[in-house]
């Protein structure tokens, strides 16, 4: 396995990673849909709310460990390449995989824009979540340059681009996004952008998954009036330079949560911290809950 004192994750540790994930899968059906579904290991369910597919690895090596010690659910999302799937869609997307397999109150865990779904089904359903791990992302979304790629959403939101624009365009841009960090940062290990660009490339129709599946959720994203209704514990886990979420925006939101539980910002080059520097995060993620198991009532402030 990579140390921590390396400067990348190898080829073979990243495909072993993918691999585990892709074995895991079981096709099931859950109330109306059918979906791939990981469920594994024994003890209190913790649900991970997917990101895209293909870029479940995302999770994987939270998987591998805390299914050693806890229940693990992960579904494959249904990708959208012709009507929008949006928010409320997510929300209640989640909510079927949640009846489907008699989980009443789980701990959830959403990264980036699964995190914008984890908010919306908290906010609508709130005795249902136990407790929410969220990584990457702030009260709302606004990506710089702003207004300008606001409005490259919208035009993308309402004109049939996706029959024209490149899918190469695209994930280039996404990915840089993703890649992006401060000239001095050289936090190790990283995730090189070869291995990025590969899962990226198994989403096929890539631009109508865009307009479809994504844009719907990251669009509009702001939750910062409607802060008062997610009253459970919250633990909150960024990076210091995140070009999507801006370490001062989940600040603010930790400032503002009613119950949060932790705010940690962690080193990192990429987006995919969570994955790259797993030696940190787990511990952070198992901390919280291992409090949660322990403590029936509302937790304290831990130490911004």
């Amino acid at each position: 396995m990579t140390t921590s004192t390396d400067r990348w994750i190898d080829d073979t540790t990243f495909h072993e990673d993918v691999n585990y994930i892709e074995s895991l899968w079981q096709q099931r059906s859950i109330g109306t849909i059918e979906l791939p579904l990981i469920d594994i290991g024994r003890g209190e369910p913790l649900v991970f709310v997917p990101i895209l597919e293909h870029l479940e690895f995302v999770y994987s090596r939270q998987v591998r460990q805390m299914s050693q010690s806890r229940r693990v659910i992960l579904y494959r999302r249904q990708e959208m390449r012709k009507t929008p799937f949006g928010p409320n869609d997510r929300a209640e997307e989640l909510r079927q995989v949640l009846d489907g397999l008699g989980l009443e109150c789980p701990d959830l865990l959403g990264h980036g824009d699964a995190a914008m779904v984890l908010f919306e089904f908290a906010l609508r359903y709130p005795q249902r979540c136990r407790s929410l791990t969220i990584i990457a992302q702030g009260a709302d979304y606004r990506i710089k340059p702003h207004p300008f790629i606001w409005f490259l959403h919208e035009l993308f939101y309402r004109l049939p681009v996706e029959y024209v624009l490149p899918a190469s365009i695209l994930r280039a841009n996404v990915i840089n996004y993703i890649m992006s960090h401060s000239m001095d940062n050289h936090t190790a290990p990283s995730l090189p952008r070869h291995l990025i660009e590969e899962q990226f490339c198994k989403i096929s129709q890539w631009p109508f998954v865009y307009k479809c599946s994504v844009l719907p959720i990251i669009h509009n994203f702001d939750i910062r009036k409607r802060l008062s209704g997610l009253t459970m514990p919250i633990l909150l886990i960024n990076r210091t330079d995140d070009a999507l979420s801006p370490e001062a925006k989940t600040r603010w939101l930790a400032r503002h949560l009613p119950n949060c539980a932790g705010y940690h910002v962690v080193s990192g080059r990429e987006r995919f911290f969570m994955y790259s520097r797993a030696e940190t995060v787990t511990p952070l993620i198992e901390a919280f809950l291992a409090a949660r198991d322990t403590r029936r009532g509302p937790l304290k402030q831990l130490q911004q």
